[in-house]
């Protein structure tokens, strides 16, 4: 479980190193077609699951095999809108979520990971997560939000050139 949390806790790394290398005026940058989020929506989505998968980790902890709450993550951009908010204080937002997490979920008893567990409905699906699937779940999050800045990144680019 060890490399699975180190691997986890390094997202908030990744996310910073590669915020580093973005310029302001492309936060904001939409990218052609119908609800394409800007890479500041990006990142503020990324930080708010995180806050959310934060109370499901401690309640798959505390209160096993309870359900919890999921975002619509759809609903959730179009109603908050077009938030400006500071991108540096989500990046370390998201840096005090991973390491708490992290030292949280090192000092867990290996048979924990497995036998732990949230319920989650999540479009029209009901199904059993474990704690290490959770934890999987997220480290993947930030690898999929990575690759969505990257193509938004790359259009931005072509277009600005």
């Amino acid at each position: 479980m060890s490399g699975l949390i180190k691997a986890y806790e390094d997202g908030a790394r990744r996310i910073k190193e590669l915020f580093e290398r973005i310029p302001e005026d492309a936060l904001d940058y939409r990218p052609r077609g119908t609800d394409r989020w800007t890479i500041r929506q990006h990142l503020i989505h990324l930080v708010d699951s995180d806050v959310n998968h934060f109370i499901r980790i401690k309640s798959c902890v505390a209160q096993p095999h309870s359900n919890v709450y999921v975002i619509d993550e759809l609903d959730w951009v179009r109603n908050l809108g077009d938030r400006k908010e500071e991108a540096a204080s989500y990046i370390e937002l998201f840096r005090l979520l991973r390491k708490i997490m992290s030292r949280f979920l090192s000092a867990l008893p290996a048979e924990d990971f497995d036998s732990r567990y949230f319920m989650r409905e999540y479009q029209g699906e009901r199904r059993r997560v474990t704690l290490a699937e959770a934890v999987k779940m997220y480290r993947d999050h930030v690898d999929f939000h990575i690759e969505y800045i990257a193509k938004i990144m790359g259009e931005y680019e072509a277009e600005s050139a």
